[in-house]
């Protein structure tokens, strides 16, 4: 057993192997499909959760402003580009990520604030600098998104004219990772986080499945 892992670390580990593995089965089948669907956002919140409860006692007022800045610029981001195509390129949001505003998911935000706590956290063990804090964890986040682009439409999250991924996509997906890293090393900002890993991992491995049964 790794020894940087406790029993209630498993715990939550194993639970996270389940959680997704009936997900990738609920998407799978034909009648359950819809179901998963709209589950789709209680995942990212369950999983929002989990990393909430590893980190509850390091929450400090600098961190939280800047997810929450994180939030609100990633949010106002996305409806400016989806109600354009001038950012990220031409798509359309389904029912994936729920309620919407402005053909927006409210939950984007969410997301955006996901993945920069999680590939945050995923190379604290590296001397800190410009590469470990910025480049590694930005170039992790384009890995995922062009993983998560192929799956995206296959689950109902968002979709793309002519079911083509423009470059530019992932240059701005790319280029908001930098910047936003950039802020937080530039604010000193520290996440560790247990269960980032598994998390990232657990979803990284959803999306393949999916591109590959769906």
């Amino acid at each position: 057993m790794n020894k940087s892992f406790t029993e209630k670390d498993w715990f939550f580990i194993r639970n996270i192997i389940i959680f997704y593995a009936v997900g990738i089965i609920g998407f799978s089948i034909k009648y359950t499909y819809g179901l998963f669907i709209h589950l789709t956002p209680i995942v990212l919140l369950m999983s929002l959760a989990l990393l909430f409860y590893y980190d509850r006692n390091n929450i400090t007022t600098k961190k939280v402003i800047f997810y929450i800045f994180i939030y609100i610029s990633s949010l106002f981001i996305e409806m400016y580009g989806v109600n354009t195509g001038i950012l990220f390129g031409d798509y359309t949001y389904g029912k994936g990520l729920g309620i919407k505003i402005v053909e927006t998911p409210i939950l984007i935000g969410i997301n955006w604030v996901l993945m920069i706590y999680i590939t945050s956290s995923v190379f604290t063990k590296l001397k800190p600098n410009f590469l470990s804090q910025v480049i590694i964890p930005s170039s992790l986040m384009i890995g995922y998104d062009i993983i998560m682009e192929r799956a995206a439409p296959k689950i109902d999250m968002w979709s793309w004219a002519g079911d083509s991924i423009p470059l530019q996509n992932f240059l701005m997906w790319g280029g908001l990772a930098i910047l936003f890293h950039s802020i937080r090393y530039l604010l000193k900002i520290e996440i560790k986080n247990k269960m980032a890993a598994p998390i990232f991992i657990a979803q990284v491995l959803l999306f393949i499945l999916i591109i590959l049964i769906k």
